[in-house]
């Protein structure tokens, strides 16, 4: 979803130098983000994440809502990445980018299960397979191949 910026100090910091040489840091052009005045948009974003994993990914799922989840979870990512690129980046945006990132991993795992395990009742697939098996995820941008074939 997001690109990843080196922050921190010690062991960051020799990324962060790597980072600065690069050519991404050479075309960044700082003149084109400005501080921003509208905080009040990350702290609404942040309630909003909370409340919809809660009400929509929570204890008792469904497809429908697993799907109204994820809408949400694209519009704020969608949100947040222009957030990012027109002002100064502060760490409680960084935070909500990873909440976001994280939020999205967890609704594509969520719809991938199609059983109920565990402490998640999935009411559209509300009995336990025979047996159980792991939810793998792949980057959505990742060629997927089968016996050297590409799917």
């Amino acid at each position: 979803m997001f690109g990843l910026w080196p922050i921190g100090g010690g062991k960051h910091r020799l990324a962060a130098k790597g980072f600065a040489k690069s050519r991404l840091a050479r075309n960044w052009d700082e003149s084109r983000v400005t501080n921003s005045d509208e905080e009040i948009v990350v702290s609404h974003n942040w309630a909003e994440l909370r409340r919809f994993m809660w009400d929509y990914v929570g204890i008792v799922r469904t497809d429908k809502r697993l799907e109204r989840a994820q809408h949400r979870v694209d519009l704020l990512a969608r949100e947040i990445q222009d957030y990012y690129g027109n002002f100064h980046v502060t760490g409680d945006l960084l935070e909500l980018r990873n909440l976001v990132t994280v939020a999205g991993l967890i609704v594509r795992s969520a719809m991938a299960r199609k059983e109920s395990r565990g402490l998640h009742y999935t009411a559209d697939y509300p009995k336990q397979l025979r047996e159980a098996k792991d939810t793998v995820l792949t980057p959505p941008f990742a060629a997927r191949r089968i016996d050297g074939h590409k799917v």
